[in-house]
């Protein structure tokens, strides 16, 4: 099954959301909320479960 992810990149310094197996990110935000808002919205659309990361890149939550 599809994921999607949000996840920090410390070189751009910004929230990325990206589907797993992707080379690029599907979109970036300056901030993890509304990173997360879209990842959730396309996570619903595509009906694929998404994992939210911590900053340091620790896994926060699933949904």
């Amino acid at each position: 099954m599809e994921k999607y992810r949000v996840t920090y990149d410390k070189e751009k310094k910004d929230w990325v959301v990206k589907k797993d197996g992707a080379q690029r990110a599907t979109k970036r935000f300056p901030t993890k909320e509304e990173a997360t808002e879209f990842a959730k919205e396309i996570a619903k659309k595509n009906d694929t479960s998404l994992a939210i990361h911590k900053k340091d890149g620790k896994f926060q939550k699933k949904r």
